[in-house]
């Protein structure tokens, strides 16, 4: 097992958790491979029923972007797809300078297990997206179809029963730049407290 860690960076977790929004505009700078290398392993602290450790994280950046995005355009092509939709998926993965595409170890045999590692894999994105806000940074999170291509699946090396969880752009926010403000509404609660 491992060991706690102390806090690298002293932000409280409702802090956190509050301040944390999605942005879509990234500047370019890479941040540095250490950093991406913090929020991959605060997201292993995921909850995880019987610590199958479910989760895979693929990091995407530099001109590793512009290839996979040319894979998808040829796959999108053979598939007889409009171009445009190409063009489109090589621009969210140009979005952020660094791109984690978080998958599932798929477990066929088992309906239970499978759910419970999707869901372990959800709460491995949280961690992530809330030790990026802690070190500074900002995320978009995307579950778009892309994240469902056949080339996205080839590229990382999955196997027929992996899937793509989410795709996470990772950066700092490009200057000028606002995130997404959204109205949360109060939380649907039925209590049963004796």
């Amino acid at each position: 097992m491992r060991a706690a860690q102390e806090t690298r960076t002293p932000m409280d977790v409702y802090e956190a958790i509050h301040t944390r929004r999605d942005v879509e505009a990234f500047d370019q700078t890479l941040p540095a491979r250490e950093v991406i290398e913090r929020l991959i392993e605060a997201a292993t602290w995921a909850p995880n029923h019987r610590m199958t450790e479910p989760w895979r994280f693929h990091v995407v950046a530099g001109e590793a972007r512009d290839n996979l995005g040319a894979e998808v355009a040829g796959w999108l092509a053979g598939k007889g797809e409009p171009e445009a939709l190409g063009v489109s998926a090589n621009a969210k993965l140009m979005r952020a300078p660094v791109t984690i595409f978080l998958s599932q170890s798929g477990s066929p045999d088992d309906p239970v297990r499978e759910l419970e590692d999707y869901a372990a894999c959800a709460a491995a994105m949280q961690n992530l997206l809330l030790a990026a806000r802690a070190e500074g940074l900002v995320a978009h999170v995307s579950t778009d179809r892309m994240i469902g291509y056949e080339a996205i699946k080839q590229h990382l090396g999955l196997s027929q029963y992996d899937r793509v969880v989410v795709m996470v752009n990772v950066g700092s926010i490009r200057e000028g730049a606002t995130p997404k403000q959204g109205v949360r509404r109060p939380a649907v609660v039925t209590w049963q407290w004796a």
